[in-house]
């Protein structure tokens, strides 16, 4: 559904408008997740299409550093 690369644009709140191409595929997949990648980009995912990967992310050891690691990017990520 999300793939590739688009150009965004935020208004004077810093609101992200949707591309209109994408809006109905988001009120129908009954929203967005929208997380960092370590490159410095955002990932994109339908709620149904994030469940799987954030059931993962959950059942990663917690003890291990490079898991905390993705769980802290990809959940855990502090608001600036």
């Amino acid at each position: 559904m999300f793939q590739g690369a688009t150009d965004l644009a935020f208004d004077a709140k810093g609101r992200m408008a949707i591309p209109t191409r994408y809006r109905e595929h988001i009120s129908a997949g009954g929203g967005l997740v929208i997380t960092a990648h370590p490159d410095g980009c955002l990932l994109v995912y339908s709620r149904e299409a994030w469940l799987p990967i954030g059931l993962k992310l959950q059942a990663l050891p917690s003890f291990n550093e490079q898991a905390r690691w993705w769980q802290r990017l990809l959940v855990g990520m502090p608001r600036s």
